[in-house]
């Protein structure tokens, strides 16, 4: 089933995912916030919504993403230079103020996470399909550095 899902979302004439230009973690002040748009793929057995989200030095491309609940087919391009990942906390906390080890890292397992896509090397795409039930989720690079550097940003599951 899975590779089903997998298979369904890569291909691009069902695909269509739209990416809106917004950076993360930046403290530029004329930043314009505008919502990420997906696509929903149906087919007999299920209706998948796809949301492609980039990873770079240091934020995600949408900061913040608003998807309908269900399947959700995340693709996650990394146009850094480093190692990123894109990891889900469910949480209705302010994703800058999440619970931090003395190092910087946030702790994951002060949050329940339905998922995540790990360790995607620069010029790589990291994907995964998770099921996503309504509320809030905070999205965060774990990566040593990432999540203090501001490589944060939210997913609305609605």
């Amino acid at each position: 089933m899975r590779n089903r899902v997998l298979t369904a979302a890569a291909v691009p004439l069902f695909a269509s995912v739209m990416l809106i230009g917004i950076g993360c973690g930046g403290s530029d002040k004329n930043e314009s916030t505008q919502p990420a748009t997906t696509s929903t793929q149906q087919g007999a057995e299920n209706t998948v919504n796809n949301v492609t989200i980039k990873m770079g030095e240091y934020f995600f491309k949408p900061k913040d993403v608003s998807v309908a609940a269900g399947k959700v087919a995340i693709t996650a391009p990394n146009d850094g230079k480093v190692e990123h990942e894109l990891v889900l906390l469910k949480t209705d906390v302010d994703p800058a103020k999440l619970k931090t080890e003395k190092d910087g890292e946030v702790q994951e397992d002060a949050y329940s996470g339905p998922g995540e896509i790990p360790d995607v090397e620069a010029g790589e795409t990291g994907k995964t399909v998770l099921n996503l039930k309504p509320g809030k989720y905070a999205m965060i690079c774990n990566v040593p550095g990432h999540y203090k550097a501001g490589m944060y940003g939210r997913v609305t599951v609605k």
